[in-house]
């Protein structure tokens, strides 16, 4: 089972750099739309991982290997052929797999549950990335940090959804009480405001590692 996950983690990388070439070439597609896409797609690693990862020392070779792979590509100037050139906003790449691998530390080592965890990298991986999406096409009115209001709530709708997803595929005790609803909405809006206001790039770990902590605070206890 770990060879398999691995070979897809493999597969997943490349099928990522693929899509960065493809869509770099194209002149009428921003880098920000490159870099985004590759953001989301860094997300759905974890589906791999809990499928195919049962330790920790295994579940750990794929953030290392993003990490390491996103470096090379933001320090070398790689990732300029990808279109993207912005090495201060790139450093993004590699702030989400060291925040994945906060996650799997968090969750295989039983601080958090995986599914907190699971929120936390599909709220930042989604969540962050089509808000982005969609503030820089249609956003006029800004708030916090090169964000928009328009950004910010695609945000709390994106991540009020993972909630539910995780809620319903995990069975979590007590969802579609009031009391889920009124956490739900303490998930989103809390993961909203960390992106909104988190300089420097810094959102790549604080939204993720944030929301899934409140996640366990609030849905946990239900």
């Amino acid at each position: 089972m770990v060879i398999v996950g691995l070979a897809l983690s493999f597969v997943l990388v490349g099928i990522l750099v693929g899509i960065g070439f493809l869509l770099s070439v194209r002149k009428h597609v921003s880098t920000e739309l490159v870099r985004k896409i590759i953001h989301i797609g860094v997300s759905n690693w974890w589906f791999i991982l809990i499928g195919f990862f049962d330790s920790l020392a295994t579940a750990l070779i794929g953030p290392v290997l993003f990490i390491f792979a996103n470096s090379i590509a933001v320090m070398s100037g790689f990732a300029n052929r990808l279109g993207i050139s912005d090495r201060q906003r790139n450093l993004g790449l590699v702030y989400f797999p060291v925040s994945l691998l906060l996650l799997v530390l968090l969750g295989y080592t039983g601080v958090i549950p995986l599914w907190a965890s699971g929120i936390g990298v599909m709220t930042m991986g989604y969540g962050d990335g089509l808000a982005a999406i969609v503030g820089k096409k249609w956003g006029r009115r800004p708030i916090g940090k090169r964000k928009t209001l328009l950004g910010t709530g695609a945000l709390l709708f994106i991540t009020c959804l993972v909630v539910v997803g995780f809620s319903l595929g995990y069975r979590l005790p007590g969802t579609w009480s009031s009391s889920w609803w009124i956490a739900m909405g303490v998930v989103a809006l809390f993961a909203a405001v960390l992106e909104a206001y988190t300089p420097f790039g810094f959102d790549n770990i604080t939204v993720p590692v944030g929301s899934a902590l409140v996640s366990y605070v609030a849905l946990g206890g239900l």
